[in-house]
């Protein structure tokens, strides 16, 4: 029952946000391709903006029943069919439709496994859904104050409308990638060409093993960051006539992109390059200098608004906080590196060995890609003699890599704590995220220049010849059969991963721990304090991964956990403790609890007081 409600408010979600589609296709002429990420930005910018005046919950109402009542006009004015008709059942959209069905089937009641989701992402979304405002200096639970809340804004409003459960967050978060996905399409002129469709989808669905360490089934943005920066360049690149509308529907886009995570800045920057760089030549090409340098000039100072708001909001609200991705642009001068010379030189050999080593999955796609993207372009030079543009992508593209990287480095350098330095914590998913990036970017560079490599360009007419011989026919037929069904084969063995991870989940921590506490959705607990004994089989203590876990489902800022105690002091360390709690029962907890408690130690959460006798402290 409680699925089929939350499915009939994803349903009413839907509804209201086809208000929005409809409304911005008709009066605004966004391009249908980039009107679901158009929508879905401004309203995580609309959410985001909020928070910080402190309205979220209203804005929530305001934004729900605003789509509905568009669509409900325009439906009266029966101007439903000018942003909905039949061209819209073309095979691009039932085959996005059929994957985003899987994918939120799959979702819609999955639980969360990975680490990071308890230590900050959905941490934060719940305590904005129950508190309904942005984390404060008072919010202890919260570890990372200063991590921008673009995304959570959005899924703030997403679970306000259809639910909180974790399945509904993670459906919210595929909601955005897809609409960044669909919005990729845009760079394709002739979607009636499929073969272009199923070039561009392969090249999409490879990033599904590029992105193991970051898989869709976790609320960590490192694949929404690339994923946004995409969706950004294919609107920019689509609008060839029109290039001040790209720009304003690029706008939200960016602004949700360096808002999401500090690291976002860096893909805004290769968006803002790009921008400037066809602003130039299109210049070049119309002399009329004004009509494209200063929208793009616009764009670019409008959609870092977003995040000059954050460091107001974090100066003001958070003085003092910092954190590894925390930056001042006013101090750069006077920030310190705690690690010595001999510790740097460390790390960047450990660093510079491990961005090369071709047993990384990042460094595999970007050795396989540069040898595909070379291949593809020597043979189009000089089999087919077409000039393709797909060299210069790439040269490009290897170069923000560099500077990427180079970032990663100073990173781990200057900011991050050195035991995670030392270790280079996180690494596959920054790289991913670049690697994701240069994946997405070269697709759409080879797409375009294959589609203006076609014997017969088709406009909104067919032409009864589309293909110079009988023997290119066949190639672009078997061609395209080929790309949708080794995209279909990669996009249900991502979704066979997802679902035996979902499968395995009542033998996982987070299952364990929930059956054990219960899953809390009240104001957080800053009092009451938690000691949790596991035996640290799989290092979930001395990961932190227990406190964290235990903190999200208790809902409680005070959470510790222990492995190995001493008899004799023990009981001193229980007593400053409210709550005791044994996730596995062990011989040496077994005969603490006998001895001191005369229980048998079971699983179970217990009173430290009412328990131990010893806890006590004598009358004075």
């Amino acid at each position: 029952m409680a699925l089929l409600l939350t499915l009939v408010r994803l349903l009413a979600f839907a509804v209201s946000t086809m208000g929005y589609v409809a409304l911005v296709r008709i009066y605004w002429k966004v391009p249908a391709r980039a009107s679901y990420l158009f929508v879905l930005s401004s309203i995580a910018c609309l959410e985001y903006l909020s928070g910080l005046v402190g309205v979220l919950p209203l804005m929530a109402v305001l934004l729900f029943f605003g789509g509905l009542f568009s669509l409900t006009l325009i439906v009266l004015r029966k101007k439903f069919k000018l942003a909905f008709n039949r061209s819209s059942l073309n095979a691009l959209n039932l085959a996005f439709f059929a994957g985003l069905i899987a994918l939120v089937t799959s979702l819609i009641d999955t639980k969360f496994v990975h680490y990071d989701n308890f230590s900050h992402w959905a941490v934060v979304v719940k305590n904005m859904l129950i508190t309904n405002r942005f984390p404060d200096a008072a919010s202890a639970i919260i570890d990372f104050k200063s991590y921008p809340l673009g995304s959570s804004s959005f899924l703030y409003y997403f679970c306000s409308v259809v639910g909180s459960e974790e399945g509904v967050m993670l459906t919210g978060q595929i909601l955005l990638l897809f609409a960044c996905f669909y919005a990729m399409f845009g760079v394709i002129r002739d979607v009636k060409r499929f073969l272009l469709v199923g070039l561009l989808g392969l090249c999409c669905s490879t990033m599904a093993y590029f992105n193991i360490s970051i898989r869709v089934n976790n609320l960590l943005v490192d694949f929404l960051l690339p994923a946004l920066a995409l969706g950004a360049v294919a609107i920019i690149a689509s609008e060839r006539k029109r290039f001040s509308a790209a720009c304003f529907t690029a706008l939200p886009v960016l602004a949700l992109l360096v808002i999401v995570k500090s690291t976002g800045v860096f893909f805004a920057a290769l968006c803002y390059a790009f921008l400037l760089e066809r602003a130039v030549r299109l210049h070049r090409e119309d002399r009329e200098g004004a009509i494209f340098i200063r929208p793009a000039l616009a764009v670019i100072v409008l959609s870092l608004v977003t995040l000059v708001l954050w460091n107001i909001h974090t100066a003001s609200a958070f003085a003092g906080d910092t954190s590894k991705f925390s930056y001042d642009l006013q101090n750069i001068s006077s920030i310190q590196i705690d690690k010595t010379p001999e510790q740097i030189r460390a790390i960047a050999k450990l660093f510079l060995q491990t961005a090369v080593s071709l047993r990384g999955i990042s460094a595999q796609g970007i050795l396989i890609f540069n040898v595909l993207a070379i291949t593809a372009y020597l043979v189009a030079r000089f089999a087919l003699h077409k000039r393709w543009k797909l060299l210069r992508t790439l040269l490009a593209l290897d170069a923000g890599i560099l500077v990427y990287y180079a970032g990663i480095l100073a990173m781990y350098i200057v900011s991050m704590p050195l035991d995670e330095a030392q270790r280079l914590a996180g690494f596959d998913r920054y790289a991913s995220s670049m690697v994701l990036f240069f994946i997405g970017a070269l697709s759409m560079r080879a797409v375009s220049d294959v589609e203006n490599s076609f014997y017969q360009q088709q406009g909104d007419r067919r032409d009864y010849r589309a293909f110079r011989s009988l023997l290119t026919k066949n190639l672009y037929q078997g061609a395209t059969a080929g790309f949708a069904l080794v995209t279909a084969l990669i996009l249900l063995s991502e979704l066979n991963g997802m679902n035996s991870i979902k499968a395995a989940y009542p033998e996982s921590l987070p299952a364990r721990v929930s059956a054990l506490v219960g899953d809390r959705w009240e104001e957080p607990d800053n009092e009451t304090r938690y000691l949790f004994y596991s035996s640290d089989a799989e290092g979930e203590v001395t990961s932190y991964y227990l406190p964290y876990v235990g903190r999200y489902f208790l809902f409680a800022s005070q959470v510790d956990a222990v492995s190995k105690f001493a008899d004799d002091t023990f009981m001193g360390q229980i007593q400053t403790y409210d709550k005791f709690v044994i996730l596995e029962s062990t011989p040496e907890i077994e005969a603490y609890m006998r001895a001191h408690a005369n229980l048998p130690g079971e699983p179970g959460v217990y009173d430290v007081v009412q328990t131990f006798a010893e806890a006590v402290p004598p009358e004075q």
